[in-house]
């Protein structure tokens, strides 16, 4: 497992739901057998918080260890912990470091600058609580500056993920969803239940911020108690801003004067522990936190410890509890009205409990590393023929185009076991062939990607003790290449069909023990996100040059489906045709765009159908907006974009190209627009089961995992497993 520092710009001296995700984030990763270093950013006073870190966390006290000096009596400078975190790297190799400290990474940024040294940020993975939309925004301003250098960012929610992803390309599959995390549900106490009936009471717990109204909270009291309830506040950090001075002592002053049950300082244990005692936890905030995408820490744990929250009404909170939630309040004064509404009997309460510990159960540990962190966490393991290796492998790329195996080769590039060198052909024929002879003389395993020129060489050229891999994709067999390979000289080819697999074999007389058939891998969790509502009526096509994409049938199935429902949109991400020239040149590609342009703009069910989306890699995020992908062309590889969107949660319309049945057995091939429109009409509704079986379909079939296993055993074993 890997070496984890965790730090925050965080104090561990009182509970909110900072230290709580600091606490966890330790937690989750310590419970899953990984090596966890925790660095506190304030010198202990109070442990409520280190209290409750699973025995197996190292917490790095800075005044009490021996790796560095620290001259700040109560809290590390962000020069401090450069020089810390510097020293246990070089002690514990580290693999990650996690940090909530926008501060402090600016100042590594600098660092790293100056010192021409990326060893510490190249390591780090970025958390940000959120990112205002706002461009004088600090956190965005530093997110800005380091985004070149850190390894991932990780945020809380997938509308932060679309808006970093579209805003920092750069950033598209290295952005990490961790939502909040709780330890557990816990079952329904029919027991407890009852006593929250008959003994009311209202509770709430975390820090004392203006902005979460905790005066508003203080001043309902008494309202509160001619209800019948009992109030109690859980909680001692003040947040005090400096336009409010009097703020803190204006807070004490109420409470004290007050019959508010006030407990100051509780562990998270004993925090849960009380707030489940409670008929309902409070958490009705400022209404700028409706737009902050933020998931309220403090509202899981209440649903997941048995307590009813009453919460604002906005797009966060509706996405945990549900629409029809009833305990919705968007202020104070509609506190009274909301509890007075709910029906406070052991049935209601115990159905609305359960539905939404159903919906949280998704935050616990186990499930959050799971769906969010195992596969960014997890080294992967080659499965080799000997456990020792002695001497690095040397392999080499050979390639006119990367742009398919970009992804494997960066995993590759990460194994310190492999030596990795690059003969790059400026065309399927072009090369030097002095640079190309020095490769064939240093590599041990050559990779050729496509099986064009580079094939042909490195197949009537390779040594005895070598061996190659040659992955052909398609277009390969419209060309005379592939006869030219000596196929007696190649060790293993990959192929992504079926239907090319068995073309190869009787073109070109390839044995069939040879060709492994491995369709364009996807990282499919990257593509496995949250869909926007209305997505089911939404039709997407991904690409749309040159004609052979056939966007007439995609215009003509979104006709026959606005003939019976006009909800239908058919949404377009692709280049358009005059931005690629060898497709523009051609008469009779510029005829075709011409006559589906003007048949979009005079066809009534069109005109307000088609959207141009901006061509781009955030694919990801336009597919959370896609109910139905279509696959229109005539001929395709795989035609990969149909297993991502598959991945996504979207239905498939497949056509008919050569191999489709083999390649997406799972889905109904069509040969006409007009049966593929009754079919997308016929199944608007999405079925959580068909979408789960065909989200393992594609990750059994196309995931990254299975072609970079290929490659690791293909590289490390005598013979491919």
């Amino acid at each position: 497992m890997s070496n984890i520092a965790v730090f925050g710009d965080i104090s561990t001296n009182g509970i909110d739901g900072s230290s709580i995700w600091l606490q966890s984030i330790c937690n989750v990763f310590a419970s899953e057998g990984h090596n966890v270093f925790l660095i506190l950013r304030d010198k202990p006073i109070l442990s409520s918080i280190t209290d409750g870190l699973d025995s197996t966390v190292s917490v790095i006290n800075p005044w009490q260890q021996s790796y560095s000096e620290i001259s700040n009596e109560n809290a590390i400078s962000p020069e401090e912990l450069i020089t810390l975190l510097t020293a246990i790297d070089q002690e514990k190799m580290l693999d990650h470091i996690i940090m909530r400290a926008p501060r402090f990474l600016e100042e590594l940024h600098r660092y790293t600058i100056k010192e021409k040294s990326y060893d510490l940020i190249n390591k780090v993975d970025a958390y940000f609580a959120k990112l205002n939309i706002f461009s004088d925004d600090y956190d965005l301003s530093v997110l800005s500056t380091i985004r070149f250098a850190i390894n991932r960012l990780i945020v809380q929610t997938e509308q932060m993920r679309d808006y970093a992803e579209q805003l920092f390309p750069l950033l598209v599959g290295k952005v990490i969803v961790l939502n909040p995390m709780i330890p557990k549900t816990y079952d329904i106490d029919i027991n407890k239940v009852i006593r929250k009936i008959e003994c009311k009471s209202v509770i709430y717990a975390g820090k004392l911020d203006t902005n979460y109204l905790i005066e508003d909270y203080i001043d309902n009291a008494p309202l509160v108690g001619t209800l019948g309830f009992d109030v109690s506040l859980v909680g001692s950090k003040f947040n005090t801003v400096k336009s409010d001075k009097q703020f803190r002592n204006r807070v004490e002053n109420k409470i004290e004067n007050s019959d508010i049950e006030w407990i100051k300082v509780l562990n998270r244990e004993q925090t849960i522990q009380k707030v489940s005692g409670s008929t309902f936890l409070i958490s009705i905030r400022n209404k700028h936190f409706d737009s902050d995408n933020e998931i309220s820490t403090k509202l899981l744990e209440s649903i997941a410890a048995g307590t009813l929250p009453i919460i604002n009404k906005n797009n966060v909170n509706i996405g945990i509890v549900g629409e029809n939630y009833p305990l919705f309040a968007n202020s104070f004064s509609e506190l009274s009205s909301t509890i007075m509404n709910f029906p406070l009997t052991e049935d209601n309460y115990r159905r609305v409990l359960s539905n939404v510990q159903t919906r949280v159960d998704k935050y616990t540990f186990k499930n959050i590393y799971d769906r969010q962190l195992k596969k960014f966490y997890e080294k992967s393991v080659v499965t080799t023929s000997s456990s020792v290796f002695l001497e690095k492998k040397r392999v080499l790329i050979a390639s006119h185009d990367n742009k398919f195996l970009n992804q494997v080769l960066l995993e590759l590039k990460n194994n310190k076991q492999i030596e990795i060198r690059f003969d790059n052909w400026k065309t399927t024929s072009q090369h030097n062939q002095k640079i190309s002879e020095q490769l064939l003389d240093w590599a041990d395993i050559i990779l050729c990607e496509w099986a064009v020129g580079p094939a042909v060489f490195y197949s009537q050229n390779k040594k005895e003790h070598q061996k190659l891999l040659v992955r052909l994709h398609r277009f390969e067999i419209t060309t005379e290449r592939p006869y030219e390979i000596r196929a007696e000289n190649v060790d293993s080819f990959i192929v992504v069909s079926d239907y090319i697999k068995n073309f190869c074999i009787k073109n070109y007389h390839w044995h069939e023990d040879m060709i492994t058939v491995m369709p364009q891998f996807a990282d499919t969790h990257h593509f496995d996100r949250s869909k926007v509502s209305g997505y089911e009526y939404n039709l997407g096509l991904l690409g749309c040059i040159p004609s052979l994409k056939r966007l007439d049938r995609s215009l003509d199935i979104l006709e026959e489906l606005r003939k019976v429902d006009k909800r239908y949109v058919l949404y377009i991400k692709s280049k358009m045709p005059w931005e690629v020239p060898f497709i523009w040149n051609k008469e009779e590609e510029r005829a075709y765009y011409s006559k589906q342009l003007n048949r979009i703009e005079s066809s009534q069910l069109l005109r307000d159908a088609v959207v141009f989306d901006d061509y781009g890699n955030d694919v990801a995020v336009w597919f959370r907006k896609i109910g139905w992908i279509l696959s229109t062309s005539d001929i395709e590889g795989c035609h990969t974009a149909v297993a991502e969107a598959m991945s996504s949660g979207s239905q498939a319309a497949v056509f008919d190209w050569p191999g489709a049945k083999d390649v997406y057995a799972l889905n109904k091939i069509f040969t006409s627009s007009v049966a593929a429109a009754r079919h997308i009409n016929n199944h608007s509704e999405f079925s959580k089961g068909q979408i789960q079986s065909q989200r393992e379909y594609c990750f059994n079939k196309f995931d990254i995992s299975k072609t970079l296993s290929f490659y690791n055993n293909f590289i490390f074993n005598e013979k491919v497993i």
